[in-house]
């Protein structure tokens, strides 16, 4: 016979999972356990405060990371005494505020983004995620709200760093992060020695400026982040007939719903819609200039 402790605690697993399949139908969720979803016009009818909740690695310099305090409006993480910051957290508050919401960031690996999203654990992944056509049979993205090009980066001494073209990249030892649009474009050096898959832009950086490979492949935010972390280390960028070949929407970073949710693509549509061009570039070159170091 079960410990009426033993039944307390099997009460509260079963509450705790009930708890965690409610997800975001349309719009963002209610304050009220963060579970439960509603739009912003109910959720102002009912006088309750809405959050908005998103998925980053926050470890993506510069589309966010994390920092030990809330300098320069940074946002706790949710569930520990840490902040994120950067271009997807200054965007995404920029929405919530359209909203009338209130920004709940969580720090989720970026191979789990996607499920966070379609699991309704959080209502969009703000992430510098890319459209490619496989995310797309099982996401759906917003307008951009950036564009991005694709580049390389190799140390400043390498002799891959004077290359102007894919094919003076020939026969580079290479590797790019996992699951991500950056990854495939490897094939297109000539006979490259392509490495495993790395899990993060942090793991990537230190691969390279320690020497395990001579080469990644990145977007340009990233390349410049690298070059301004890691000083030993150049961001290469070609001329477009000479660069990557990939779809036009490939350079499109937007936020990632689950599908249907048009309701939320409208609202984060609407909102980005008052962001122009010129502020983009701004508050990409900002987050540039105030990541944290790689010491």
């Amino acid at each position: 016979m079960k410990s009426m402790a033993t039944v307390r605690k099997l009460a509260a697993t079963v509450l705790a999972i009930s708890c965690l399949a409610v997800g975001p139908l349309s719009g963002c969720s209610s304050s009220s356990g963060g579970q439960s979803a509603a739009s912003p016009t109910s959720s102002a009818a009912s006088g309750t405060k809405k959050v908005f909740r998103i998925a980053l690695e926050c470890a993506y310099a510069p589309y966010n990371w994390t920092q030990t305090d809330n300098s320069n409006d940074a946002v706790p993480i949710y569930g520990t005494n840490t902040y994120s910051n950067g271009y997807d957290i200054q965007i995404a508050k920029k929405i919530a505020d359209s909203m009338g919401a209130t920004l709940e960031v969580h720090k989720t690996e970026w191979t789990a983004i996607p499920t966070a999203i379609t699991s309704g654990v959080v209502d969009a992944g703000i992430c510098g995620m890319t459209v490619t056509a496989e995310r797309k049979k099982t996401l759906l993205f917003s307008d951009p709200y950036y564009k991005s090009k694709y580049v390389v980066v190799v140390k400043k001494d390498s002799k891959f760093a004077s290359a102007t073209s894919i094919a003076d990249l020939k026969g580079a030892d290479c590797t790019s992060q996992q699951s991500t649009s950056w990854y495939p474009l490897l094939s297109q050096i000539p006979d490259a020695k392509i490495q495993a898959a790395l899990a993060d832009v942090p793991t990537m950086l230190v691969a390279l400026n320690s020497g395990k490979c001579n080469l990644l492949s990145c977007d340009k935010p990233t390349g410049l982040s690298a070059e301004k972390a890691y000083p030993d280390l150049k961001m290469v960028e070609f001329a477009d007939d000479k660069g990557f070949k990939a779809d036009a929407e490939s350079i499109n970073v937007c936020a990632a719903l689950k599908l249907g949710n048009t309701e939320l693509e409208g609202q984060i549509n609407k909102a980005l819609s008052t962001i122009s061009e010129d502020d983009r570039t701004k508050l990409m070159d900002w987050a540039i200039k105030n990541q944290p170091s790689a010491s």
